[in-house]
């Protein structure tokens, strides 16, 4: 029990103060999200990388306008927006890097953009990213996983310090100085306390929670607005209709009582599965209260998809669906 005392403790302490957005009342959930999405927003544009392509795709969430531009390297991954310049930061699987590429809300459909800074070759297979305070942090999924941080601007981008966590690794995610990540190969969500004060070498996580239910999953983002988490399963990866997506409201509260070790029961989830969602292998996901909606790049089916946030459990249609050849991850400008 003093375990999970300490962790819970820990945990509020992260959401009262260590994290970039203000968080609102717990006890609101979900019903305030019509309320959110009177807040303001910096853009409206969601990011979307290709594994396959050469593309970035940069849709536009208020007038449904598309751009496709295009890149120096097929193979891209997490892929992260800094507002502040106007930049996303960029994994290229193809040449092992993180990359910089700024200006990006004036490219134009059909252009060929180069990178403005490439980081050195520190990982071998790249996922995911995440940015904070003018860091990136790459997932490099090898066993038995790394995540490599990254001082960056759009003309530099230098190492800053490598971390060896001990299990295979595919989502990540910020929150203040705090990270989540997706243990690959499971359905545990692993919680590391104070991430980026950390000294490189073996970080082991401050917390472990599985979510029952879920196969496999590669997705997470967390919405500190609402406090909700969403999380992918991509269910069996070589079946390309049994995928899921996870909605769990009130989140800190459920992880906190699951404690370390625990489970997050299916009483405690929405999940949004079944024929209709076009769900196979969701890899990458991004909810936005403000907007009601979730994001996700859908690799199997090869598409980007739009969800409205669900009160209950449902088999339900995507609002939106655009084709798009080798999703792999997304990122979003508000």
């Amino acid at each position: 029990m003093k375990k999970v005392s300490l962790l819970a403790c820990a945990i509020m302490l992260c959401f009262a103060t260590g994290c970039e957005t203000e968080s609102i009342d717990a006890t609101n959930q979900p019903s305030n999200i019509s309320s959110l999405k009177k807040a303001s927003k910096t853009g409206s544009s969601v990011y979307v990388s290709s594994n396959t392509s050469g593309m970035l795709g940069i849709f536009n969430i208020e007038n449904g306008s598309s751009k496709m531009i295009g890149l120096p390297y097929a193979d891209a991954d997490g892929v992260v927006y800094d507002g502040s310049r106007d930049a996303i930061y960029h994994v290229n699987r193809s040449d092992s890097r993180l990359v910089a590429i700024s200006n990006i809300s004036n490219a134009m459909t059909g252009d060929m953009v180069m990178p403005t800074a490439m980081g050195p070759t520190s990982f071998t297979n790249g996922r995911e990213a995440t940015y904070y305070n003018n860091k990136v942090v790459v997932v490099d999924d090898v066993t038995p996983g790394r995540l490599s941080s990254y001082h960056v601007n759009t003309r530099q981008i230098s190492d800053f310090r490598n971390y060896d966590v001990g299990f295979e690794v595919w989502g990540i995610q910020s929150t203040g100085k705090d990270l989540w990540a997706i243990e690959d190969v499971s359905n545990v969500l692993a919680y590391f306390e104070n991430f980026h004060n950390a000294p490189s070498g073996d970080l082991p996580a401050t917390s472990e929670v599985a979510i029952e239910g879920l196969v496999r999953t590669h997705g997470l983002n967390y919405d500190e607005s609402s406090d909700i988490m969403v999380l992918t399963d991509i269910g069996s990866a070589g079946s390309p209709d049994d995928g899921a997506l996870v909605v769990i409201t009130d989140f800190k509260n459920k992880f906190m009582q699951a404690g370390d070790g625990g489970t997050i029961s299916l009483s405690d989830q929405i999940r949004i599965a079944g024929d209709l969602t076009q769900l196979g292998n969701p890899v990458d996901v991004v909810v936005r209260a403000q907007e009601g909606a979730i994001y996700v790049a859908e690799r199997a089916q090869q598409k980007f998809l739009v969800f409205d946030i669900p009160m209950d459990n449902c088999n339900c249609e995507p609002t939106h669906s655009y084709d798009f050849p080798g999703a792999s991850a997304l990122t979003t400008d508000f």
